[in-house]
């Protein structure tokens, strides 16, 4: 039961208690202080409020059936408080301010809170991190051990510089938890059970460090680090973490190394994985990723000079985009490739000026393992090229220009402009720009419902020339077919 104060509210103004000089300490309080008022009756309103002002902060709390106990937020500040009682027939405003027709309010009186309701003898661990936490004056943050998660905003705008130390009970980091916080490092304990990061749960962390997360961690949520001062980033060994998707590292102005999870399994999705890291030069890749990696999975790292294989690297990879990569690190990759000789072929794809840089005697090393590799960016056998497919039902067109086309079909009255990019000797992908309207291409969609990419279409080449193009046409429940679009050759 909460320790009662009687306060009696006068008509002429006054607040009155037999507990003057008020006193708001931790023998009375050690199962909270409740204030009970008695309201005389010429106090004629439908609302109550109590105004709490100390030097440091003030508040405006709603009391509700002349009951109020007094919160952590007014424990937390020791020294001088002064209490006054307001009455009005209007709900205050959501900024606190009060523009009722009628207004009753108390002179106030003083209370004085001596250490809170946490201590009085000596300071506890739990207020004085609330203390330091409302006040803003804490270098190092040590989660209390026990706690399973750390909410929404925990820490977010928290300006001052400080350290965070995570027990091992925390198994879940939610939104934004430490946004746009001075955060400088984030150290787990060893045996942490964190699993989940959520969206944005580190986030623009200007100041943070090199971070290292614990083997424990299986989800991580889209934009993390995003923002963030941190130049190197590694996984536990035996990480839990399977699927890197679109938006994990995106936008980290200061990010040189990413070393990926080492029993990762995934590094694709709809979008980029890693994209808009100006001086990142090194991605580690383990040899367990059974997806293959497409070309958009890595856009705009200029300065991505190294991407390193684990020893029997086995999975397609498209690193078209990865155009600073030097001889000595493709050299290294083709070296970690698994030796294929006797099984199916795969593809490792390099943009055109990587494999410039590349003798005969280097592509031997893939070529000897039996894998292929493909170029990207090098002469584009599309270019000005125009295909044509009919059916009974409808006819297509296909025509393409430098880079850009337009996909028509006169049966449905239909047309949608595009850019497309040449990925390979064999494939390529249009994304549409012009204006699309679904219904007017029935079952024939040139991308899914409410997409505007349409993925890797395949050429066929007869002779060097291109003959033959496939691409999905999609119908109204997203299921795509392979249709084929043969070469209208112009007579001259």
């Amino acid at each position: 039961m909460a320790y009662e104060i009687n306060i009696h509210v006068n008509k002429n103004g006054k607040l009155e208690t037999e507990e003057l000089p008020l006193s708001i300490s931790v023998y009375r309080e050690s199962k909270r202080v409740k204030l009970l008022f008695e309201v005389d009756e010429e106090i004629d309103s439908t609302y109550h409020y109590l105004k709490l002002t100390h030097a440091k902060v003030a508040y405006l709390y709603r009391i509700h059936n002349n009951e109020f106990e007094i919160p952590k937020a007014v424990t937390a500040y020791e020294g001088r408080w002064e209490l006054s009682f307001v009455a009005c027939d209007e709900v205050a405003n959501s900024d606190s301010t009060i523009t009722a027709n009628y207004i009753y309010a108390s002179e106030p009186i003083v209370a004085d809170v001596t250490k809170g309701n946490l201590g009085i003898i000596h300071t506890s661990e739990e207020f004085t991190l609330l203390s330091q936490l409302v006040e803003g004056r804490f270098d190092h943050f040590e989660i209390p051990e026990g706690v399973t998660y750390i909410t929404t905003n925990f820490l977010a705008d928290a300006t001052n510089e400080f350290t965070v130390y995570i027990p091992y009970t925390v198994t879940t980091i939610k939104a934004h938890a430490f946004y746009q916080s001075g955060c400088t490092h984030i150290e787990f304990e060893p045996s942490s059970q964190l699993a989940t990061l959520e969206n944005y749960a580190l986030y623009r962390i200007e100041n943070l460090d090199d971070i290292n997360f614990p083997s424990s961690l299986s989800s991580w949520g889209q934009y993390n680090l995003s923002g963030c001062g941190s130049e190197i980033v590694t996984f536990g060994a035996n990480s839990n973490l399977r699927q890197l998707s679109s938006y994990a590292f995106w936008n980290i102005p200061r990010l040189k190394k990413i070393y990926l999870p080492d029993r990762l399994q995934s590094f694709t999705g709809g979008t980029a994985v890693v994209k808009g890291c100006p001086l990142l030069n090194e991605i580690w890749f383990p040899n367990t990723i059974n997806v293959p990696i497409p070309m958009e999975a890595i856009q705009d790292c200029p300065l991505l000079t190294k991407i390193t294989l684990q020893s029997n690297f086995n999975v397609n990879a498209n690193f078209g985009n990865c155009t600073s990569l030097t001889k000595e690190s493709v050299v290294a990759m083709f070296r970690a490739l698994k030796d294929l000789s006797g099984s199916a072929a795969k593809v490792i794809s390099l943009h055109q000026v990587v494999v410039d840089r590349l003798s005969d005697e280097d592509l031997d090393i893939a070529y000897n393992k039996n894998w292929t590799v493909g170029i990207v960016g090098g002469v584009d056998p599309l270019a000005d090229k125009h295909f044509h497919y009919e059916n009974s039902s409808t006819s297509i067109n296909i025509d393409f220009g430098q880079g850009i086309g337009c996909i028509s079909s006169d049966s449905l009255d239909a047309a949608v402009n595009f850019e497309y990019e040449y990925l390979t000797d064999t494939t390529f992908k249009i994304t549409l720009t012009g204006d699309y309207v679904e219904s007017s291409w029935g079952g024939y969609r040139p991308a899914p419902v409410g997409e505007r990419i349409n993925e890797t279409g395949i050429i066929a080449l007869s002779s060097g020339e291109v003959s033959s193009i496939k691409l999905k046409t999609y119908s109204a429940n997203n299921v795509g077919t392979n249709r084929t679009f043969n070469l209208v050759r112009e007579e001259g």
